[in-house]
């Protein structure tokens, strides 16, 4: 693989992002690289089950005559299913996870969608990667915006290790921010190193151009040398890791799962890793002729807890299970009803699985409602996935009510299935730090506010560039008080287009990419 192509697939280097003033980016070599910026050393480990779940026969409503009635061939029969309450039960594939669910291990969020469900895959997936609404198309997705706002100049203010992995997936879209993608993509640690290694080309010394194309080529060797080192980094992590001798699946889930174990028992902070497993839009066969536990979901549902139940029994080992959250997620749910090739369609909600020990176990929600299904056989939403997301930054990492709200555009409440006492993590520690948050509204017309904090007393100035590096706006805030300050930027006398805005204060330069549009 040319390095070119490995760049392409690890970080993903925008239009936007390419052409930033050399003067914001840096020079041709890296500073030494940052500690990180989070107040947390807290790891979610994110699932994909890809293809849209079918949550109805995953958390199964065992009890309700509906149930049967609507899936008469591929109805999971009470007697095989897994009871975990009176009226709830698990497929029996997922047996294993039981002791989990026994020991308050594992938190079952019912009914998860968005309002006025969009049924593509396409769009839903985006959807659920930007973390917007079913009427809004954005281009940066949550987790990008979410690790923007903590590593505002990332790539140059870049921790020592990659802030974001992502397995099996050509999906950028959810870890993209306003001028790269804040992931790396992973195959395995021993082959990233040696494809980076053996294509790797040291021209920093040469000096680029002072060009727009110099400007390119400046951005594209932070992102190689970037690359560069986290390959090491992540090599000399996998190394050092600790034997185990636990023996994970053979599968692509499986392989997933063990190298994310591998680079969390070698040290590696990296709080957000995201695994995907695919084949969940089951529309034929989605059980076997006879019996209905078996067929295409079983053996998908079941290769699952193979894999998680061995990865969370190692985080014990490790003493780190309570710093360690897996969440599954999947871009809808199929609907009530079967269709007639021993499967289901495209429906709305469905359930998200979450396990670890620093949680409350048990069951969040309503159970499905078989009563009150649309015309098209869909199931109510009871809860907004954005719930699920805000609570993860807020409550797990510790994240300002602020940074949240500007990550998804609005707030959406907590669901408590975090064992934190407190409802919203106090904003008393971001305040300690210079920080620029995310600008909103962005995209922007006629104005944006932007936002930043400042640790103590300083003398700020806002200064606002076009893409070719040449300042067009420059603003003397003069002394500034420390905490939460904001600035309203006016596009009335500028055309449509980029800009990036520099925040300078006495404790060094912050800058984001926003967009006029007219």
């Amino acid at each position: 693989m040319k390095r070119r192509d490995f760049l392409k697939s690890s970080f993903v280097i925008s239009a936007l992002g390419a052409a930033l003033p050399k003067t914001l980016i840096g020079g041709p070599k890296r500073s030494s690289l940052k500690t990180t910026s989070l107040d947390s050393d807290k790891i979610i480990v994110l699932v994909k089950l890809n293809g849209g779940n079918d949550g109805l026969n995953t958390i199964i409503s065992h009890q309700d005559p509906l149930y049967y009635q609507l899936r008469p061939t591929i109805g999971i029969p009470n007697n095989q299913s897994i009871p975990i309450t009176d009226s709830l039960a698990l497929h029996p594939a997922l047996e294993p996870l039981l002791p989990f669910y026994q020991n308050s291990q594992m938190s079952i969020i019912q009914n998860v969608g968005y309002p006025n469900g969009d049924l593509s895959h396409f769009r839903s997936s985006d959807i659920w990667d930007t973390g917007s609404s079913e009427d809004e198309e954005l281009f940066t997705g949550w987790i990008g915006r979410f690790l923007e706002a903590e590593y505002p100049g990332f790539p140059e203010n870049s921790p020592e290790f990659p802030l974001a992995i992502q397995f099996n997936s050509a999906n950028l879209l959810e870890f993209k921010s306003s001028n790269s993608n804040m992931a790396l993509y992973l195959y395995d640690p021993d082959t990233m190193y040696s494809i980076i290694t053996g294509n790797y080309i040291n021209d920093q010394e040469n000096e680029a151009p002072d060009t727009y194309g110099g400007d390119e080529l400046n951005f594209l060797r932070e992102m190689d040398l970037l690359s560069f080192e986290y390959s090491q980094i992540i090599n000399e992590t996998a190394e050092n890791a600790p034997n185990t001798v636990l023996q994970y699946p053979n599968t692509s889930l499986g392989q997933q799962f063990e190298i994310t174990a591998r680079l969390i028992a070698g040290g590696l902070p990296t709080p957000i890793y995201r695994l995907y497993q695919n084949g969940y839009d089951t529309h034929i066969d989605q059980v076997g002729s006879s019996p209905s536990t078996t067929g295409r979901h079983s053996t998908l549902l079941s290769e699952l807890p193979d894999s998680l139940s061995i990865f969370l029994s190692e985080m014990d080992a490790l003493g780190v299970l309570d710093k360690v959250l897996v969440v599954t997620t999947s871009e809808f749910g199929r609907r009530a009803f079967e269709n007639a090739s021993l499967g289901t369609d495209h429906g709305t909600s469905a359930p998200t699985l979450i396990f670890g020990s620093d949680i409350n176990g048990g069951i969040f929600g309503e159970n499905p409602n078989y009563n009150q299904i649309d015309v098209n056989g869909n199931m109510e939403m009871e809860f907004d996935y954005r719930q699920i997301y805000s609570t993860l930054m807020t409550r797990w990492f510790g994240t300002s009510e602020s940074i949240t709200s500007s990550v998804f555009g609005g707030n959406f409440s907590p669901i408590p299935f975090l064992n934190q006492t407190v409802a919203i993590h106090d904003e008393s520690h971001i305040l300690k730090k210079f920080k620029l948050h995310p600008a909103y509204p962005n995209p922007f017309n006629p104005s944006t506010t932007i936002s930043f904090n400042l640790p103590s007393n300083s003398i700020v100035k806002i200064r606002l560039f076009d893409l070719n590096g040449k300042q067009i706006q420059e603003f003397n805030l003069g002394q500034l008080n420390s905490g939460s300050n904001e600035f309203i930027l006016r596009g009335n006398s500028l055309p449509s287009g980029p800009y990036l805005v520099q925040v300078k204060s006495d404790f060094g330069i912050r800058s984001q990419k926003v967009m006029l549009i007219k």
